[in-house]
């Protein structure tokens, strides 16, 4: 099968950001598809989804074997973000044709919001809210389903809420695992109603794989904290690429 070159090589550096700092499945991999390669907004979110599954499970693997996973925050997250993805993939699904113009600025707002949640501290809360993982997974899994992004960077920032920033490496560990099952239960669904482009994901995951892998095991050599900040610029920049091209300015 013809594989893509620039967008496995593209896939390698985004892989490489997940395994580094749990962002950049669909929050950097959807904006580059469909800004520079062209492909059509729900065959990309379609696409992604398959794609950040797993490669993010190749990632969990790698972070569950460093124990660097808090399972029990997880489990708490994936009681609001199943039921939110589940009302995505329907609203998706069903007005698909309809939504391309509201897809686009939807995903122009999230990768604002994303790169805005990747720049502001955020500290443990002093008090105890149980409503808080089950809320916020239930918007980050609508945002997942709906554009393919958000269960890295506003997944961060909910985990951040949660359980602090004190071990870098469980927030990244915790939100790689979190987004395996909403992502694989979007992209699934995307398959079955066919915007799903398979060559696409072939191309993806040849760069994706070795990328992840190398990300996982680099990621307490590196400051993922500097470089999510520099991530958040280039998300505001995608952000602003996107709604460009919703109005049809570019």
């Amino acid at each position: 099968m013809f594989i893509e070159l620039p967008i496995a090589i593209t896939a390698f550096l985004v892989g490489a950001l997940v395994g580094i700092t749990g962002v950049g499945g669909g929050a950097v991999m959807t904006p580059i598809l469909i800004l520079f390669f062209g492909i059509p907004p729900v065959v990309a979110i379609a696409t992604d989804l398959v794609f950040a599954t797993i490669t993010k499970l190749v990632a969990s693997v790698i972070h569950s074997r460093a124990g660097s996973i808090n399972w029990r925050v997880a489990k708490r997250i994936w009681m609001g973000s199943i039921p939110g993805t589940l009302i995505g993939i329907a609203l998706l699904v069903y007005l698909a044709n309809e939504l391309v113009f509201v897809v686009n600025v939807l995903l122009a707002l999230l990768l604002l919001i994303t790169a805005v949640s990747m720049l502001v501290s955020i500290g443990v809360s002093k008090t105890t809210n149980n409503r808080l993982p089950v809320i916020g997974g239930g918007f980050i899994g609508f945002a997942v389903a709906t554009t393919s992004v958000g269960a890295g960077a506003m997944g961060m920032a909910l985990l951040r809420s949660l359980i602090g920033d004190k071990d870098p490496k469980k927030l990244v560990g915790t939100d790689i695992v979190h987004a395996i099952p909403i992502a694989l239960l979007a992209g699934v669904s995307y398959f079955f109603a066919g915007f799903f482009d398979f060559g696409l994901l072939i191309s993806l995951l040849v760069g994706s794989l070795p990328g992840v892998v190398i990300g996982s095991l680099l990621v307490s050599k590196i400051n993922a904290a500097a470089l999510r900040k520099f991530l958040a610029i280039v998300l505001m920049v995608a952000a602003a690429g996107i709604g460009l091209n919703a109005f049809g300015l570019i």
